[in-house]
C-alpha cells in the first residue's frame, strides 16, 4: 500500500510541476490581467512552479510520503490558484482550472468525502475573492479588479462542485474496486491449494472478521445429497484461534442454516432496543424491500448485530458466512454487495481446497493400505519363517545352554518385531467403519491384541448401539489401537480394560491398565497436558480433531488411566 502511494504522488508531482510550467507559458503568451498586475502574476507563477519542483525533488529523495507531505501537497494545489485568481481579471480568469487539478489529486488520494471537501473550499475561496472586490474594504479591493459578473462566477462555482462530485465519486468507486481485489487476492491467498481445510477455513473466517470489526464468526454447509449439515466457529479475538467443527442435529439444521432469511442481510438492534433494522440483499445483489424483511427476527440470539451471506461451494455443498457483532457503515447495502461479490469468488476457491484434500486423503489411503498388504505378505511372513527356524535350532541345540539362551533371545526379538510390523500394519490400514460397526471393531481389536501380546485385555460396552458420526468412529478406533500399542510397548502392564458408554451428555471412553503409568503423577485435563508438553501426542491430536476432552490420571509404578469424552451432539473431524 506504501509502495502505491509513492506512485500515485509521484504521477501527481510530474502533473503538477508539467501544469505549472504550462500556466508560465500561458502568461507569458497572454497576461490574465492589466500591465500592473503583470510581473505580480508572473511571480507567482515561478513560485508554484519552484514550488512544484521542490515537491518533486522530495519524493525523489525521500522515499514514501508522510502523511504531513501529503496533507502539505493538498494544501498547495489549493492555495496557489486562489493567490493567482486575486491578480487575475476575475470574470474571464483561467487560473480556476487549477482548482480541478486540486479536486483531481485527492480523487487520487482518498475518496468521496475528501474530494467533494476540497471543490467546497474551492468555491469558497472563489467566492471570497468576489465578496471582497464587491464589498471588502478599499485597501483590499486595490490591488483585485472590481468587474465581477455573477452569472459567470455562479456557473464556475456550479462546474467545480459538479466536478467535484463526479471525481469522488468515480475515486470512491474505484477505490472500493481495488480494496475489493486485494481482499479477494488476500482470501484466495489463504485458500490455496495445499493447506489442510480446516485451516484455509479458519484463516478466511478471521480475515473477513478482522475487515468488518467483528466476533465470533462461523460457517455453517449443508450437503444436499446426505442432508447433513456442519457448523465451523472461531473466535478471532483468542491467542490460538481454532475452527471447531459441529455436526447439526436434523433438528436445529432449518434454524441454523437460516432458510427463512434472505441471501445476504445485516441485522442490527437499534439503541439496545427489541426493535431491529435490517438490509437485504437477494442472490443477484439487488436490495429487498425493506416491508418483505421486517418480520425477521435476530437469528442469532445475544448478540448485536450480525452480518449473513449465502454461498455455493460446488454442486453438493451450500453455505452461510455469518458474523456476529459486525460494523458496517452508513450505506450498509453498498458493503452488504462488496461482501457478497467477495464470498462468489472466494467459495470455489475453498471448495477446490476441500475437494483436494479429500483426493489426497484417498491416495494417501491407497497407498497404505499398499504398503500394509507389502507388509504382510513378505516382511511378516519372513519373519515368522526365520522365527520358526530359530526355534527348531534352539531345540536341538539344548545341550549347549549358551547356544540355546542365545537363540531364545534371537527368537524373542523376531517376536517382538512380528509384533510391532502387526501393529504398524493395523494402523497404515484404512479404517472404514461407522456407527454400527465400532463396538464390534474394538471388541475384535482387543481380542486380536489379548492373543497376540498375552496382556488380558477386556472390552466392557455400557451400550448395544452407536449414533456417532462416521469420521468420529474412525478416530475412536484409532485412539483404541495407539493406547494399545502404549500399553504394550511402555507400561509392561499384565493387564487392561478398554469400557465405552456414556454419561451426562457425553459418549466416554475409559482405558486402565495396571502396568507402570506414565512418567508422572496425578490428574491432568487435555488443556493441562498441552501446558506441561505431556501426554501422548497422537491421542491428543485424535481427541481434539472430534472436539473431545481427555483426562489423564497416573501413578508411577502401578498404572494408569485414560478417559476421553465428546458431546453426543457430535462432532465431525475434518482437515
Amino acid at each position: 500500500m506504501k509502495h502505491e502511494d509513492l506512485r500515485v504522488e509521484r504521477v501527481l508531482a510530474f502533473s503538477r510541476l508539467l501544469l505549472a510550467l504550462t500556466s508560465l507559458a500561458v502568461w507569458l503568451i497572454h497576461p490574465a490581467g492589466v500591465a500592473t498586475h503583470y510581473r505580480v502574476g508572473l511571480f507567482l507563477l515561478l513560485a508554484y512552479a519552484v514550488a512544484s519542483l521542490v515537491l518533486l525533488m522530495q519524493l525523489q529523495m525521500g522515499g514514501e510520503p508522510s502523511a504531513k507531505f501529503v496533507l502539505a501537497a493538498q494544501v498547495n494545489d489549493v492555495g496557489w490558484p486562489a493567490l493567482l485568481c486575486l491578480f487575475a481579471e476575475a470574470s474571464n480568469s483561467v487560473f480556476f482550472v487549477l482548482f480541478l487539478f486540486a479536486m483531481i489529486a485527492a480523487a487520487f488520494r482518498w475518496g468521496f468525502v475528501e474530494t467533494m471537501a476540497t471543490a467546497i473550499i474551492s468555491v469558497a475561496l472563489l467566492l471570497f475573492q468576489a465578496i471582497m472586490v464587491a464589498h471588502g474594504p478599499l485597501v483590499l479591493r486595490h490591488p483585485l479588479f472590481a468587474s465581477i459578473q455573477p452569472a459567470r462566477l455562479l456557473m464556475r462555482c456550479g462546474f467545480v462542485l459538479m466536478a467535484g462530485c463526479l471525481l469522488g465519486f468515480l475515486a470512491e468507486s474505484e477505490k472500493e474496486l481495488r480494496a475489493e481485489i486485494a481482499l479477494t487476492n488476500r482470501l484466495l491467498h489463504l485458500a490455496r491449494i495445499g493447506n489442510r481445510f480446516a485451516v484455509a477455513l479458519q484463516n478466511i473466517l478471521c480475515e473477513l472478521a478482522q475487515v468488518f470489526q467483528g466476533g465470533p464468526v462461523f460457517e455453517v454447509v449443508a450437503q444436499s445429497s446426505t442432508g447433513r449439515a456442519f457448523r465451523w466457529e472461531v473466535l478471532p479475538s483468542s491467542a490460538h484461534p481454532t475452527a471447531q467443527v459441529q455436526e447439526i442435529p436434523p433438528a436445529d439444521k432449518d434454524s441454523e442454516m437460516m432458510w427463512d432469511y434472505p441471501h445476504t442481510f445485516f441485522m442490527k438492534r437499534e439503541n439496545g432496543d427489541s426493535k431491529t433494522s435490517i438490509t437485504a440483499l437477494d442472490e443477484e445483489g439487488r436490495r429487498l424491500d425493506p416491508a418483505q424483511v421486517r418480520h425477521l427476527e435476530m437469528p442469532v440470539p445475544g448478540t448485536e448485530s450480525v452480518l449473513v451471506v449465502s454461498h455455493e461451494m460446488g454442486r453438493d455443498w451450500c453455505g452461510r458466512f455469518v458474523l456476529m457483532n459486525a460494523k458496517l457503515g452508513r450505506d450498509r447495502e453498498h458493503e452488504l454487495r462488496f461482501v457478497q461479490n467477495v464470498m462468489q469468488q472466494v467459495a470455489p476457491a475453498l471448495y477446490s481446497v476441500y475437494l483436494f484434500q479429500g483426493f489426497r486423503s484417498r491416495v494417501g489411503v491407497t497407498e497404505r493400505a499398499r504398503v500394509a498388504r507389502e507388509l504382510h505378505d513378505t516382511a511378516i511372513q519372513s519373519l515368522i519363517s526365520i522365527e520358526m527356524q530359530v526355534d527348531v535350532l534352539r531345540r536341538r541345540a539344548s545341550g549347549d545352554s549358551r547356544l540355546a539362551s542365545e537363540l531364545e533371545r534371537i527368537q524373542e526379538l523376531l517376536r517382538h518385531e512380528v509384533l510391532n510390523l502387526r501393529e504398524l500394519m493395523q494402523t497404515m490400514r484404512p479404517v472404514d467403519i461407522g456407527p454400527h460397526q465400532l463396538l464390534d471393531f474394538i471388541a475384535e481389536l482387543v481380542e486380536r491384541f489379548s492373543r497376540d501380546t498375552g496382556v488380558a485385555v477386556r472390552f466392557i460396552s455400557e451400550l448395544q448401539e452407536v449414533t456417532l458420526p462416521a469420521a468420529t468412529c474412525r478416530e475412536l478406533a484409532r485412539v483404541v489401537q495407539e493406547s494399545l500399542v502404549n500399553i504394550r510397548k511402555h507400561s509392561g502392564a499384565q493387564s487392561a480394560v478398554v469400557r465405552f458408554g456414556t454419561q451426562d451428555g457425553l459418549w466416554k471412553l475409559v482405558i486402565n491398565d495396571d502396568g507402570n503409568g506414565f512418567p508422572f503423577a496425578g490428574r491432568f485435563t487435555l488443556k493441562e497436558l498441552d501446558g506441561l508438553r505431556r501426554g501422548p501426542a497422537v491421542i491428543k491430536e485424535r481427541v481434539r480433531a472430534v472436539g473431545g476432552d481427555m483426562v489423564i490420571e497416573s501413578t508411577p509404578g502401578h498404572g494408569s488411566r485414560l478417559e476421553i469424552t465428546i458431546p453426543q451432539k457430535g462432532y465431525e473431524a475434518y482437515g
